[in-house]
């Protein structure tokens, strides 16, 4: 079995692509207990313990405050798999450009644990989706050369949404930006014409709220994707009353949503043309 391991940098964007994975190509999610995901993730038919259970295992939860994450990212969100077989998709929150020593163990650890001829999967590639924020897609990519080539080795090959080989394995990278002449920007920019198309009487209020309610030195004005994210937790909470953003676009945007947006054929063509 082959898999991808997807880093995505929040739980929103983790949800974005399972959900673009279920609409635009069938996929579904494994829902089972961790024990039984494909080996070396689960136990699945060896007896040895899982990858994710040991992964818990170093996060020595007696040296976190009490009010700290558990576990820390990276974070094992979803295992999404195709009726067809190969490959499986794994889906992890990665917290972030920032993040990137804890990646690199992360996939150091992975790497000894495959060399065995004996798990379900036996070979896997890496894709990595982030934001361009105001940096721009060409600088975010320079930043991922500079985070992750120790790791992977020779990188300058790296475009957006596009697979290298000349790594240690198959490596992608897509960055979330407003169109091909726009090269800064984030996911956010193209979910707000799915959430304005789902409900846009509720949408057209929650912005007309929120851009005549906000003061420039509250957070919602700090910068254009925190605006939005403001806008889309508003819009949606008529159903899902005090819930985030991830679960909005989890349980309340309509599957029709994900199967007309480009930027959701975008990401499943990019992971689905991983070697």
């Amino acid at each position: 079995m082959k898999a991808v391991m997807v880093f995505c940098e929040g739980m929103h964007d983790v949800v974005f692509v399972r959900r673009s994975l279920e609409a635009c190509r069938g996929y579904s999610t494994i829902n089972k207990p961790v024990r039984e995901l494909p080996s070396p993730f689960g136990v699945g038919a060896t007896a040895r313990k899982g990858f994710i259970a040991m992964h818990f295992d170093r996060q020595d939860i007696e040296d976190l405050k009490i009010d700290s994450e558990y576990p820390r990212t990276p974070k094992f969100e979803s295992f999404i798999e195709s009726s067809l077989g190969d490959p499986v998709f794994v889906l992890i929150r990665a917290g972030g450009n920032t993040k990137a020593k804890r990646v690199i163990d992360l996939l150091q650890r992975l790497d000894i644990v495959l060399d065995s001829d004996e798990y379900d999967v036996t070979e896997y590639a890496a894709a990595f989706l982030f934001d361009a924020n105001a940096r721009g897609v060409v600088e975010t990519l320079e930043a991922f050369r500079q985070d992750y080539g120790t790791y992977f080795g020779d990188l300058l090959q790296v475009e957006h949404a596009k697979w290298i080989s000349t790594a240690t394995i198959p490596v992608g990278v897509f960055v979330f930006h407003r169109s091909p002449q726009q090269k800064t920007g984030t996911l956010e920019d193209h979910l707000a014409p799915m959430i304005r198309s789902w409900i846009p009487n509720r949408y057209a209020d929650a912005t007309a709220f929120i851009e005549n309610k906000r003061k420039s030195s509250d957070a919602v004005s700090g910068n254009e994707a925190k605006r939005q994210k403001a806008i889309f937790t508003a819009t949606g909470q008529f159903n899902h009353p005090g819930d985030s953003l991830s679960v909005i676009l989890r349980d309340g945007l309509p599957t029709e949503q994900f199967t007309a947006s480009p930027m959701s054929k975008e990401v499943v063509e990019f992971l689905e043309n991983a070697p």
